[in-house]
């Protein structure tokens, strides 16, 4: 993987549909975290969208090609064109976006805020409307006196062994948006980074209370691995392995009891054809 110290989201680029109009999209793929860029493949893909930028003049060509030089690494080629572009085609999505990313990926987590500040204006959807996950990774990124100990993303779980939603957060739309911004960012960000790991607890917190403890307990896990350490994580994490090895052990014994009453019948049966069979023939 290219990126793999920093933390940031995904890049947009042009896509046409059938009906020919032109969309961005963001091309993680379901199995982005398994895919290594192949950077010779994208030296080629970057030729032909800048031969093709110069034979039609298409500011979406040209704004794929600024992408391109991003997961190449050409970060200031990139920047220079997204600037060219915003000064002839000014409020682009596309341009905003990428140039936050861009400039989070350099170190420069301020400009990139304004950036992707000005990306949500122009489309308030994009990243089916988690980019405010973003904003406060950035907003983090730029404070110095935030603990690293406290939600990243302002959410409030409580500090009991069990999260609790004491502020009513609509917890659905909560996981699907931290699904979709962590599933982005760790295509690229490997372990360790404090930063993911404390998404990936809260990410437990809300599984914990909408699916299952299982899933709780892997972004737990996650949030480990990327190096995020909390009293908190460990009482919970031991809560629920608890929780769930007395739900085995009772089921264990729920099957053993109908496996049990299930012998007992059939002895019965076999019991009872037996008397009856005996009884029959000694008549």
């Amino acid at each position: 993987m290219l990126f793999t110290s920093y933390s940031f989201a995904c890049i947009n680029e042009y896509r046409t549909l059938l009906s020919g109009k032109t969309i961005y999209k963001n091309v993680t793929g379901e199995d982005a975290w398994l895919r290594n860029i192949n950077k010779e493949e994208l030296r080629k893909k970057s030729e032909i969208l800048f031969d093709d930028y110069q034979r039609t003049g298409s500011i979406e060509h040209l704004s794929d090609y600024a992408a391109n030089l991003i997961y190449l690494g050409e970060y200031n080629k990139a920047k220079k064109i997204y600037f060219e572009i915003e000064n002839k085609k000014p409020n682009l999505y596309t341009t905003a976006s990428n140039l936050g990313t861009l400039y989070e990926l350099v170190g420069k987590p301020d400009s990139a805020l304004i950036w992707i500040r000005k990306s949500i204006i122009l489309n308030p959807e994009s990243h089916e409307g988690s980019e405010w996950i973003h904003i406060k990774i950035l907003e983090y990124k730029i404070s110095k006196n935030n603990s690293i100990n406290y939600s990243i993303l302002g959410l409030d779980f409580g500090q009991s062994e069990l999260p609790e939603n004491l502020k009513k957060y609509d917890l659905e739309k909560l996981e699907h948006e931290i699904t979709h911004q962590l599933f982005e960012r760790t295509m690229f960000v490997k372990p360790k980074d404090e930063i993911v790991g404390n998404i990936y607890f809260d990410l437990g917190n809300i599984l914990a209370q909408t699916y299952d403890l299982e899933s709780a307990l892997k972004c737990y896990a996650a949030a480990k691995i990327y190096g995020f350490q909390s009293n908190l994580i460990n009482i919970r994490t031991e809560k629920f392995e608890n929780i769930i090895l007395k739900n085995q052990v009772k089921d264990f014994i729920i099957a053993i009891l109908c496996v049990g009453g299930f012998i007992t019948v059939l002895v019965i049966i076999f019991y009872i054809t037996y008397k009856y069979i005996k009884r029959k023939y000694m008549w």
